[in-house]
């Protein structure tokens, strides 16, 4: 051995390091062997010896945890040619657990390949188990810290006030010097919210039971002043070293603005928003108690069902705004038409539910006669327009024989269906013969209706505007599909895609759809003079079309094909087709989804997640989606102006999307005032009639 050796040996032995030495074949780490000196075989528990390890023997060594990620920062330095650094884990065969750490240069053979990696590696547990042991006091510390902002008062085994903190003091109004002697159920006066009842005080609760006393839930303070503040609090016994009990020490937050939060939301969770009515899922259940009451007590119950007959056109012709006045009107009025026991919910859209509890068949009907009457009679303008509405009812009995509560609603509604299907503005029945009729009627009607779309091109395009926010100058549409049958009606989609759904008549819809859009972006071009399609061509921004997909054609394996092959029928810049998908149809996609969306995403589409936010799980599946855009559920828009809650969820949704790189749209903007508050609160995008209505979507208007 040289001097030179002798002396980085001697180097390496007083750092406590080792040679780490790898041979790679064929550019591929794992299929070399790794080298090592005594001292380097040491540090994985072996006898300190030299010896030589294929990459898999020493991957035995490695811990399971960390063997992929040695392997690829290896494989990474091979392929960059370079140096690496790493820490990772090793089991000794006694099965203790260290840390090593490892440092490296790649060299290559005389032809420029990879040969092999020649570095130093050390043995760094007792730094890891040091930063470890730091982070953990960190964390304790600052858990401690944090307890700080909690009242804190202690007593003496008597229960008898000792020392109040600084928060202590705020919250309940007295001092320590003043509070020092005085029982604590006077320092800290404590009753149940509900019933306004002093409660058995939570110190003297411990120092009797001599054991910690858990958080309450239901908990007020009333101050020195007479305030009263919504709290929870706990205790726990101080113990001296012999065992006894010295006092108590309470600590205790105020949570007033929690408990208001959760009241609301638990408000929330069984009522509408827009009406003040009971939501689906509170009259659902209702509906399951008057079920049991039936078969229970042989009691007779009726529920209807209402479906008002002219609420779409409404909305189509003047906005959401004034079908969200017409609902809160109609509530108010329909609450006034019937008796204390009886409860009105709104179930969705335009449909109410009505349960009459304890009412004959026979009444029922009276009472759904003067609903529907009070309806029809119910003047209602807006702007310049004026509408005459009407309702149209399913009636449903429920005595011992009503199956399920699932069965009733379903009865009602199939009820509802065909008092429409007679004519509207009327009431209907349910009979057991009616399932049959309405099924048959439903599923002929719509199938021979969207067949007939195809078949003579009764099928529309209009585009809904998505309006930047910060000036920018580009055009982005959403695509909207309508029908325009032989009589010259427009039909809504409201109104064809549950049945196209129900039908998998959606592949062939979202196929038009995707063929109609080319040929309008071809139609544009093509209408243009030379000079300005030329100009149109080297626009930075070109025209942007949102096109909506249903979950079914996310599961078609071959509508990429269909797409590019538009894409090149028509010679469109995929640049400019933007796909629209729910959040509930990605999820029930997944797989398929993540594949469909980057195949496309790699050729130039983008995407808009759309109802985005009825369910936080849904930032989950945003890492995994290449989404661009996120499409605020117009839920939570709406209400945005009175709703804290619902301004809230926007403004949290709107700072993730931004964090994750994603531009943000607020559906349904219906007024100047939801607008100025969306625009404050930084949405880069909005749709609603605030900023654009509806308009076909011709070469000459777009």
């Amino acid at each position: 051995m040289s001097d030179q050796q002798k002396r980085l040996q001697m180097a390496l032995e007083a750092a406590h390091m080792a040679i780490w030495d790898s041979r790679i074949v064929a550019g591929r780490v794992i299929d070399g062997t790794v080298i090592w000196s005594a001292r380097g075989a040491a540090l994985l528990g072996l006898e300190e010896r030299a010896l030589t390890h294929s990459f898999p023997a020493f991957l035995d060594c490695v811990h399971a945890d960390d063997r992929d990620k040695v392997v690829g920062v290896l494989q990474d330095g091979v392929r960059r040619r370079g140096a690496y650094a790493l820490q990772y884990r090793v089991i000794w065969p006694d099965g203790s657990e260290h840390w090593l750490a490892a440092k490296a240069q790649v060299f290559m053979d005389g032809g420029g390949h990879p040969e092999r990696t020649l570095g130093v590696i050390w043995d760094v547990t007792e730094h890891i188990l040091r930063e470890l042991m730091i982070a953990e006091r960190k964390e304790l510390a600052e858990v401690t810290l944090s307890s700080i902002g909690d009242g804190v008062i202690t007593t003496d085994p008597q229960g008898k006030t000792r020392y109040l903190n600084r928060v202590a003091e705020q919250l309940t109004g007295w001092s320590s010097q003043l509070a020092e002697g005085l029982d604590i159920m006077e320092t800290l006066c404590l009753v149940n919210e509900h019933l306004s009842q002093p409660l058995e005080h939570v110190a003297i609760k411990c120092l009797r039971q001599r054991q910690a006393i858990g958080v309450s839930t239901h908990t007020q303070l009333i101050t020195r002043e007479g305030r009263r503040i919504a709290i929870e609090e706990s205790a726990a016994p101080i113990w001296s070293r012999d065992g006894d009990i010295l006092g108590a020490v309470v600590v205790f937050r105020d949570v007033s603005h929690e408990r208001k939060l959760s009241q609301q939301l638990s408000w929330q969770a069984t009522h509408d928003a827009l009406t003040g009515l009971i939501n689906r899922r509170e009259f659902e259940h209702l509906v399951a108690g008057a079920l049991h009451t039936a078969k229970e007590s042989g009691h007779a119950h009726a529920l209807l069902y209402l479906d008002l007959d002219q609420f779409k056109i409404i909305n189509d012709t003047c906005g959401h705004g004034a079908g969200d006045v017409l609902l809160q009107l109609l509530a108010k009025m329909l609450q006034g038409q019937m008796r204390d026991s009886d409860i009105l919910a709104r179930l969705g859209g335009d449909e109410l539910g009505v349960l009459l509890p304890h009412c004959p068949l026979e009444h029922a009907c009276l009472i759904g006669e003067q609903l529907r009457q009070s309806v029809r009679e119910f003047p209602f303008a807006w702007d310049e327009h004026s509408f005459e509405l009407g309702v149209s009812i399913g009636i449903a009995e429920i005595n011992q024989d009503s199956k399920s509560m699932s069965e009733l609603l379903s009865a009602a509604d199939q009820a509802c269906y065909l008092a429409k299907e007679q004519g509207r503005n009327r009431l209907h029945v349910y009979q057991e013969s009616d399932v049959m009729l309405a099924q048959r009627h439903g599923e002929m009607l719509w199938i021979s209706r969207l067949n007939e779309a195809f078949a003579h091109d009764y099928f529309r395009l209009y585009a809904m505007p998505i309006v930047h926010l910060r000036d920018s100058p580009e055009q982005h549409d959403e695509v909207l599909i309508r029908i325009r049958n032989s009589q010259g009606d427009l039909i809504l989609p409201g109104a064809f895609i549950p049945a196209a759904e129900r039908y998998d008549m959606m592949l062939s819809i979202d196929r038009w759809v995707i063929r109609a859009v080319c040929q309008h972006i071809q139609s544009v071009r093509d209408s243009l003079p030379p000079l300005a399609a030329l100009a149109e061509s080297r626009r930075r921004t070109p025209a942007l079309y949102s096109v909506n997909l249903s979950g079914m054609s996310l599961a078609d394996t071959g509508l990429q094909d269909y797409i590019t092959g538009q894409f090149v029928q028509y010679a469109i810049a995929p640049e400019q087709i933007c796909f629209e998908i729910t959040e509930t149809a990605v999820i029930a996609n997944l797989p398929k989804a993540q594949v469909f969306m980057r195949q496309l995403k790699a050729m130039g589409c983008r995407f808009s997640l759309d109802d985005f936010g009825s369910g936080f799980s849904s930032f989950g599946y945003l890492k995994a989606l290449p989404v661009d855009y996120l499409k605020i559920d117009g839920v939570f828009v709406r209400g945005i102006a009175t709703n804290a809650i619902n301004r809230a969820m926007v403004k949290a949704i709107n700072e993730v999307g931004h964090v994750m790189g994603l531009k943000t749209v607020a559906e349904y903007v219906e007024n100047a005032e939801t607008l100025a508050i969306i625009r404050e609160l930084g949405i880069d995008y909005a749709q609603g009639y605030a900023v654009g209505s509806p308009r076909p979507l011709t070469a000459g208007v777009d």
